[in-house]
């Protein structure tokens, strides 16, 4: 049997009712932070989405896609998830050492 691997986006508090229903816990999740943590408040939005995410699923593997700072995902580094992250071809050049 394939594995399904939902993509999961929130907005606010008021999503969180229904944007996790439906996700097996202990599984793998994805989530993407393309236009969700450009500005102070959508990274706030992002951060208690993803604590949220994380307290109601109990993830085993989150896959980001794109940016994954930090100041966002450091406080999981002690938590029993891998984090897997796919970044895109515009951040991995920017990270490109130029000799």
């Amino acid at each position: 049997m394939e594995e399904i691997i939902p993509n999961v986006r929130w907005n606010d508090e008021r999503t969180y009712s229904f944007c996790f229903n439906g996700i097996e816990k202990i599984s793998t999740v994805a989530v993407d932070t393309h236009g969700c943590i450009k500005g102070r408040d959508d990274r706030e939005y992002f951060k208690r989405g993803l604590k949220e995410l994380i307290n109601k699923t109990q993830p085993k593997n989150i896959i980001v896609y794109r940016a994954m700072p930090e100041n966002i995902f450091g406080e999981y580094k002690n938590y029993d998830i891998n984090f897997i992250n796919f970044e895109s071809k515009f951040s991995k050049s920017r990270k490109q050492v130029t000799v």
